[in-house]
């Protein structure tokens, strides 16, 4: 029988979002999260089993230069993978990434991010520290190269440091912080050039179409356009064979303020915190954008005590 899932499931992976409830594990009982780092990728992983990809290299540099520069796969801690990448639907969208449709340089447009026109990044740093909560940290440096005119310009830097808390009570925090300097005089970036405006820090899950999302307490139906709702958005699917067991809680800032702007889709396309929205936020030279997510992937169903289970045994 197919069995919804409450609004308290969406309630409590939204819950472990907020700072207060960061998670953490003790060292000396919990694995530590590792990492792996080749030419193309950083693995990230904890007890043998990997929690996330980040892509530093495109697979394919003559025909997508631009496609690097972002987490793809994502897993559930029980090995459920939660992303999809070039979905037959959207080919250009691409697990959890930041991106924008409107690149601007000095008021002209040199590009589209989203669709990866234009613009391709140089990684020239990545690095991996554990911490003694028994998680780490990644970091990677980049810069913006423009590839549409007929030299190669350089417009900004990047450092994005991706934080993967170590398993706790079977739920995982990721902490994403991404700095963006600008190295001209005026650098704009801005939404989809339309109502909608989509753009910033989106994720594409899998079987998207069967998503349900929650905010505040709250069940939210999508729209077409951008709707406003608390800054924090519970993702969650249906208890049925196929859809993952587990519920993704997922928060957004801006320069420090939360978003609450969201675009999302019970549809075949991905989920997005809405930032700056159609019109561009322009950064002078030397100045800096950063954008926060925090993700927490929790069971739908909460592990049952350890005297419940003994209990439950014959």
């Amino acid at each position: 029988m197919r069995r919804q899932l409450p609004i308290l499931a969406l309630t409590g992976a939204l819950a472990l979002v907020s700072p207060a409830a960061a998670l953490s594990a003790d060292p000396a009982t919990n694995p530590r999260v590792d990492a792996v780092l080749t030419d193309d990728a950083v693995t990230v992983t904890e007890a043998g089993k990997t929690v996330l990809v980040y892509r530093t290299k495109s697979l394919d540099p003559t025909a997508e230069p631009g496609r690097l520069n972002y987490v793809h796969p994502l897993y559930a801690p029980d090995g459920t993978v939660l992303t999809e990448d070039r979905p037959a639907d959207h080919l250009h969208q691409r697990g959890a990434f930041w991106s924008w449709h409107q690149v601007l340089v000095n008021g002209k447009s040199i590009g589209d991010g989203w669709f990866m026109k234009g613009l391709t990044f140089h990684v020239r740093e990545k690095r991996f520290k554990g911490d003694v909560q028994g998680g780490g940290t990644l970091t990677v440096n980049a810069d913006w190269i423009v590839t549409s005119g007929p030299e190669l310009d350089y417009v900004a830097r990047e450092t994005t440091r991706v934080r993967v808390y170590a398993l706790k009570d079977g739920a995982r925090r990721i902490d994403f912080d991404t700095l963006i300097t600008s190295r001209v005089d005026a650098l704009g970036l801005g939404g989809s050039d339309d109502a909608k405006g989509y753009g910033g820090f989106s994720i594409r899950l899998v079987r998207p179409d069967r998503l349900t999302f929650a905010s505040g307490g709250k069940t939210i139906t999508p729209t077409d356009t951008a709707l406003e709702a608390g800054s924090s958005m519970g993702f969650a699917w249906p208890a049925e064979p196929g859809s993952p067991a587990w519920t993704i809680g997922l928060s957004c800032k801006a320069n420090g303020q939360p978003i609450k702007r969201w675009i999302l889709r019970k549809s075949l396309s991905m989920q997005n915190c809405v930032f700056p929205g159609r019109a561009p936020f322009t950064l002078k030279k030397d100045e800096t954008l950063r954008l926060r997510q925090t993700l927490i992937i929790r069971p739908a169903s909460p592990p049952k005590p350890v005297s419940a289970q003994k209990a439950a045994k014959p």
